[in-house]
C-alpha cells in the first residue's frame, strides 16, 4: 500500500512554516518567525526533506494554507507551491488557516455545539468562521472588530479555537466557556479530510479579508525557486 506523502505550506500567520506530513503521522514541522517568507520559504522546504530523508520526488503533493492573513506572504505561499506543482507535475490543494485548525480539534466538540474559529488581525480586528461539530462551515469567513463580535454569537453554546480565542472569550463574559488557543495546525489529520474529497480543495485562490497594503515587489521568481 502507497501512503501519500504531502508538502504543507502555511505563509498566513506572520511566519513561515514548512510541515510535512503522511496519512499514518506528521513527520516535522520546521518554522521561521523571523525572515520575510520570501526569503526562507525554499530554505526550510529543503531543510525539511532533507531531516526526515526524503527528497522532492517522494512528496505525493502539497497542501498551501490560502489565508486569511498577511497579503503579500499568502501570495508568497501560493506562488511557491503553484510553481512547485508544475515544475514537478505534483497536484496541490488549497484550504484556509480557520478551516485548518478546526480540523485538528475534532475531539474538543460535542455534538450540536458550533466552532467559532478566529485569527488576529491587526489591532482590535480578528479573522473569524462558524463551523459545526464534523467541521462544515456555516457561512464564509469574516472579520470583525472585537467589540462586535458579542453582538455576532448571542447565547448559544460555543467552542472557541483559535489564537485569537482568549480575548474573544474575556469579551462574551460567558460562565463555562471553553476555549483553546492553539495555532498549530495538525496536517496529518488536514490531509485525510481532504483525501476524503480531493475536487472540494481544488482552488488555490487567496483568501483575503483584509485591504492590501500597496507593495510593489514581483513574486513571479518563486515560481522558479528550485530545491
Amino acid at each position: 500500500m502507497i501512503i501519500l506523502t504531502f508538502l504543507c505550506i502555511n505563509t498566513s500567520l506572520n511566519s513561515c512554516s514548512i510541515s510535512l506530513a503522511s496519512e499514518k503521522k506528521n513527520i516535522i514541522t520546521l518554522e521561521d518567525s523571523i525572515h520575510p517568507p520570501s526569503d526562507i520559504i525554499s530554505i526550510l522546504v529543503k531543510k525539511s526533506l532533507e531531516f526526515s530523508c526524503l527528497n522532492i520526488n517522494d512528496i505525493s503533493g502539497i497542501i498551501t494554507i490560502t489565508g486569511p492573513g498577511n497579503y503579500t506572504s499568502i501570495r508568497v505561499g501560493i506562488a511557491f507551491s503553484l510553481g512547485l506543482s508544475k515544475s514537478k507535475s505534483t497536484p496541490v490543494y488549497g484550504i484556509s488557516a480557520l478551516e485548518a485548525i478546526t480540523i485538528g480539534q475534532e475531539k474538543r466538540c460535542k455534538e450540536n455545539q458550533r466552532f467559532l474559529t478566529s485569527l488576529k488581525s491587526f489591532k482590535n480586528e480578528f479573522f473569524l468562521q462558524f463551523f459545526s461539530h464534523s467541521f462544515e462551515a456555516l457561512g464564509n469567513p469574516f472579520k470583525s472588530k472585537l467589540e462586535g463580535i458579542n453582538d455576532l454569537v448571542g447565547n448559544e453554546d460555543l467552542l472557541l479555537l483559535g489564537p485569537g480565542s482568549f480575548e474573544i472569550a474575556k469579551v462574551l463574559n460567558k460562565k463555562n466557556l471553553t476555549f483553546y488557543e492553539d495555532s498549530v495546525i495538525d496536517f496529518q489529520k488536514v490531509l485525510l479530510h481532504i483525501k476524503k474529497n480531493f475536487n472540494e480543495y481544488n482552488d488555490i485562490s487567496p483568501l483575503y479579508l483584509s485591504n492590501p497594503i500597496a507593495e510593489k515587489k514581483d513574486i513571479s521568481w518563486f515560481v522558479k525557486k528550485e530545491i
